[in-house]
C-alpha cells in the first residue's frame, strides 16, 4: 500500500543550505520536497534536483499562507545574511517579521513541526580546547551585527511560541558550511579565495567548518527527532584559518605563500570604526562587531546534535573536494 508523502516546505531553497536540503529530501520516500523561491532567482544551486517548486516572496504573508497551508513540515532557511546592509529595518522585515509570520501560519494550519535554521552566532563561542555549546546564549556585543542580532530576535520568537503557544519547533544553528551548490557564493567565498590566490593573507583565530551535507541531513532529522524548544549547534571541524587555507593548498596541489594579518591591525580598525560611528552617529558596514568576527576564535561543539540528531563529524577534505569540484564544473574557477 502506497503511503502519501509528507510535504516539506523549504524556504530559501535556491541557497547553499536550502539546495542541499532539497537534494537530501529528493531521495527520501516519506517526503515530498517543496522549494519556495523568488520568481526569477538564480536556480543554479538546484540544478539536476527533483522537487515541487513554489514561486513566492518570503516577505509576503499571502504567498507564505498559500504554500504553508498545503504542507506538513516547514524548514525555514531563508534569511538576509549579507553584512554590508546598514539599515536594520531590512533585516527586521526579512529575518524577524517573516519568521513571526511563519510561526503564526504553522500554528494556524497545525504544521507538524517547524525547523528554524538559526546561526551559531546566536550562541557564545569558545576556544579550541573548550568550544562553545548551547548552554551559553547570544553575546551582547553582537547586537551591532545586524544579521546576528536579527537572527537572535527571530530565534527568541520561535522559542517564545514553543513556550506560550505550544508550537512544535526545533532550532538548528549551523557554523561555517563547506560543500557543493553554493551558487551565491556565500561561505564559499572563503574557499574560492584560498583556491584562487597564490598569496593568502589570513587572520588570527578560526572557525568551525562543517559539511553542508551533514547540516542538511541533521536539519531533516530534526523534523522527527529532537525535542520541541531545543536548539542544536550543527558544527564541524574546529580549525584556525591558517590550517584551513593550508588544507585547501594541499588539495589544489599549489604551494601557497601564507601571510598572517596581525591581530593589532584588526584592533586598530575596530577603534577607527567606533570613533567614526561616535563622530557621525552613523553605522558602518565594517563596524566593530563585523571586524571582531573576522579574527575571533569562533569554535563550537556538536556533541548535543550528535547525540540527539545522529549528526556525523565533518571530514573537511571531502567537503572541500566537493565544493572545489562543483565550482570547477560551474566555471567559478
Amino acid at each position: 500500500m502506497l503511503h502519501k508523502k509528507q510535504r516539506v516546505l523549504v524556504t530559501g531553497a535556491n541557497g547553499f543550505l536550502g539546495a542541499n536540503i532539497i537534494q537530501q529530501l529528493q531521495d527520501m520516500e516519506q517526503y515530498q520536497a517543496v522549494a519556495m523561491v523568488r520568481k526569477g532567482c538564480n536556480m543554479l544551486a538546484l540544478d539536476g534536483l527533483a522537487f515541487e517548486i513554489y514561486e513566492g516572496e518570503i516577505t509576503s504573508l499571502k504567498d507564505l499562507e498559500s504554500i504553508i497551508s498545503t504542507c506538513d513540515f516547514v524548514i525555514h532557511v531563508a534569511a538576509l545574511t549579507k553584512p554590508n546592509e546598514n539599515d536594520f529595518s531590512v533585516y527586521q522585515k526579512i529575518n524577524v517579521e517573516t519568521t513571526s509570520n511563519i510561526i503564526n501560519l504553522c500554528l494556524k494550519y497545525k504544521v507538524k513541526r517547524l525547523v528554524f535554521v538559526s546561526t551559531a552566532n546566536c550562541f557564545t563561542n569558545g576556544s579550541l580546547d573548550q568550544p562553545g555549546d548551547e548552554a551559553k546564549g547570544f553575546m551582547s556585543w553582537l547586537k551591532s551585527s545586524n544579521y546576528a542580532y536579527s537572527k537572535h530576535l527571530a530565534q527568541e520568537n520561535v522559542l517564545n511560541a514553543v513556550r506560550d503557544d505550544n508550537l512544535d519547533a526545533t532550532i538548528v544553528a549551523p557554523t561555517f558550511m563547506i560543500g557543493e551548490r553554493d551558487a551565491g557564493p556565500s561561505s564559499g567565498v572563503l574557499l574560492l579565495y584560498g583556491l584562487k590566490k597564490s598569496i593568502v593573507f589570513y587572520p588570527p583565530g578560526g572557525k568551525s567548518f562543517v559539511s553542508v551535507t551533514e547540516v542538511a541531513k541533521s536539519s531533516i532529522k530534526a523534523l522527527k527527532v529532537g525535542k520541541a524548544g531545543e536548539s542544536y549547534l550543527l558544527s564541524g571541524k574546529n580549525l584556525t584559518y591558517h590550517s584551513f587555507f593550508k588544507e585547501i593548498g594541499a588539495l589544489s596541489g599549489e604551494k601557497k605563500l601564507m601571510i598572517p594579518i596581525p591581530r593589532f591591525l584588526f584592533v586598530f580598525l575596530m577603534l577607527m570604526a567606533n570613533a567614526f560611528e561616535a563622530l557621525t552617529n552613523k553605522r558602518t558596514v565594517f563596524n566593530s562587531s563585523n571586524i571582531k568576527l573576522l579574527f575571533l576564535d569562533n569554535y563550537f561543539s556538536n556533541e548535543k546534535a550528535k547525540k540527539a540528531l545522529g549528526m556525523k563529524d565533518t571530514d573537511l577534505s571531502v567537503s572541500l573536494k566537493e565544493g572545489i569540484s562543483w565550482y570547477k564544473r560551474n566555471s567559478y574557477v
